[in-house]
């Protein structure tokens, strides 16, 4: 198991720390978000006692994936799972399971998709890159159209039925999901691979 080993020296012990009780909201854990508190937690004069985490699958590193599994996300390699555990950060931030749906700038909350409503003083908003199902342009394929005369559908969102076999893969638990289906509904080869599985992004 990875373990944190924490170095203080007496001058370190002996300095008072400033306290900062304001309400800070992080809503996202992309590398920005991780970074962001990370940067607050291990401040050397402030001490924050108030930090949390809007996520739709709470902290990363879980280690759901292996290293070759992990290859199907786009990272920027910021941070692996040994680093999570080193930090820690479930020892100093209070994190919220869920998925944003709104704010209330004047009453100064946030709501998410369960109803919820978690008050802040500062709104910090690190949700990171994240794909999107394509929205089906409307386009008769008979036609034999290009691109220019294709109706441009860059600002709609899809929001019909997606099916069982398309995946978006933004976080582990996304390409964990994908790898489960594959592994339920695809012909695997004697020493346990998948055979003839294209990924796209």
């Amino acid at each position: 198991m990875s373990y944190a080993l924490n170095h203080t020296n007496r001058k370190l012990t002996l300095e008072p720390k400033i306290t900062v009780n304001a309400k800070i909201i992080v809503v996202g854990a992309s590398s920005v978000g991780i970074s962001f508190l990370e940067t607050l937690v291990f401040c050397s004069h402030l001490k924050f006692n108030n930090l949390t985490l809007i996520s739709t699958h709470g902290l990363p590193g879980k280690k759901l994936l292996d290293t070759e599994q992990r290859k199907f996300l786009a990272s920027d390699h910021c941070f692996n799972n040994k680093d999570y555990a080193l930090m820690s950060l479930c020892s100093w931030v209070n994190v919220v399971v869920g998925r944003m749906t709104g704010i209330d700038r004047a009453a100064k909350h946030v709501v998410l998709s369960t109803g919820e409503i978690v008050l802040y003083d500062h709104l910090i908003l690190c949700t990171g890159q994240q794909y999107q199902v394509p929205c089906p342009t409307g386009a008769d394929i008979s036609q034999h159209l290009t691109n220019r005369e294709v109706p441009n559908s860059s600002q709609q969102r899809y929001t019909g039925k997606v099916p069982c076999n398309h995946f978006t893969l933004n976080e582990e638990e996304d390409c964990f999901k994908a790898l489960t289906w594959i592994r339920n509904n695809s012909i695997t080869t004697e020493d346990g691979g998948i055979a003839s599985v294209l990924f796209c992004r």
